[in-house]
């Protein structure tokens, strides 16, 4: 009976292991797609690679029209790792309009309830563990306003 539950349980284990793993998506691409597809589709929607930023490790995007944005794809071996989404405002009723639509707009896609790290008017955190990665949507509101959504393949934040 101990080795048919043995067997059995090898089994289920086998089952969940055999399916392909889901990831985030970025904006309706999936993080699973390689660092350099990633980047040529960001490219191709308009923003420009900043070589002087732009290392093995990471390659940075940026908006080179309204120059408050800019994206970081953290990669390894071509492998997507994390994407940094950054906005930078001159005022903080930007950051933190943008910043309560996001939440919204992440809680209503993803369906969960993040967890709320910091929760001050000058910084706020916000972290939505799913099983398919991690997003952490982070506002600091000090003198120079900054909003960014960090996007991990890393299934658990802790």
């Amino acid at each position: 009976m101990k080795k048919i539950m043995i067997a059995m349980a090898a089994f289920c284990l086998m089952c969940a292991c055999s399916g392909e793993r889901e990831y985030l998506n970025f904006h309706g691409k999936s993080m699973g797609m390689s660092a350099k597809a990633m980047v040529d589709s960001l490219k191709a929607e308009g923003l420009a690679v900043d070589t002087h930023a732009t290392s093995e490790t990471q390659i940075v995007l940026a908006d080179t029209v309204k120059q408050n944005y800019m994206v970081t794809v953290y990669q390894h071996n071509d492998t997507i790792q994390d994407i940094l989404e950054a906005f930078t405002a001159t005022y903080n009723d930007s950051t933190s309009a943008l910043w309560q639509t996001l939440h919204d707009q992440l809680q209503k896609e993803l369906d969960i309830w993040p967890g709320m790290t910091h929760r001050a008017d000058l910084h706020k955190e916000a972290v939505f563990d799913t099983d398919k990665g991690t997003i952490v949507l982070t506002l600091l509101n000090t003198y120079s306003p900054t909003l960014s959504v960090r996007y991990s393949t890393q299934l658990d934040h802790k």
